[in-house]
């Protein structure tokens, strides 16, 4: 008997254990209503990474559309010309075609590039034809007679683009110059300076640093090969 009521006194005390535990389980555990809560919180917290993700596509997009525009709308009196191909003719032979700008800014050309660098002497048109395909901008200056105030102000911009390791160049053109024998080499372009990417064109007659740069900070490493 003593037995039965120790044994009935142990089930008593494990009972009792165990519905305080299941009370303390009750009063930890959330509620019905607390669950809906917390899922409400969770979907507002995902709606409003979805927004701001969505916000962060909107404006990537809307940079990425005016850079574009950007890229290829004109600024000022620069022009935008058709482009003429892209062909590689034979080192030292004159253009099969004639370029429909002066400078050109497009069209057939040699397969090599003219270093990037300042010249006093004139280059083929036909050889940094190639350079802006790559790229490049080319910086050129047309005086009746000699013109070093002119030619120091080109430079004095040109070159730091060029120290930096930019595709940048700058030449004289000079429509006397004859590297066909007796035929013209270069052509009248009708400004004292004209700066030259890839199917753009920008003369002027006054130096004009800040247009210059704007130039070349707009066109310089764009890569034109036909992909």
């Amino acid at each position: 008997m003593a037995m039965k009521a120790k044994s009935r006194k142990a089930s008593n005390s494990r009972g009792a254990r165990r519905s305080q535990a299941d009370r303390r389980s009750s009063l930890t555990r959330p509620s019905r209503q607390e669950l809906r809560e917390i899922a409400a919180r969770r979907r507002r917290k995902q709606n409003l990474y979805l927004i701001a993700g969505g916000v962060a596509l909107f404006v990537i997009v809307g940079l990425v559309i005016y850079a574009n525009m950007r890229a290829t709308t004109p600024s000022g009196d620069e022009k935008v010309m058709p482009t003429q191909g892209n062909t590689h003719i034979q080192q030292g032979s004159a253009s099969p075609i004639e370029y429909n700008t002066t400078p050109p800014t497009s069209g057939p050309h040699y397969p090599g590039l003219a270093s990037w660098a300042v010249y006093d002497e004139p280059i083929r048109y036909e050889q940094v034809v190639h350079n802006m395909e790559d790229g490049g901008v080319i910086v050129y200056y047309q005086c009746e007679e000699k013109c070093p105030q002119l030619q120091k102000q080109l430079k004095d911009v040109v070159q730091p683009f060029i120290d930096s390791g930019r595709h940048v160049l700058m030449m004289p053109n000079d429509p006397n110059w004859t590297a066909f024998g007796a035929q013209p080499a270069h052509r009248d372009m009708e400004a004292r300076i004209a700066v030259t990417a890839w199917q753009r064109l920008d003369k002027f007659d006054e130096f004009d640093a800040e247009r210059i740069r704007a130039f070349i900070e707009r066109y310089e490493g764009i890569d034109h090969h036909v992909r």
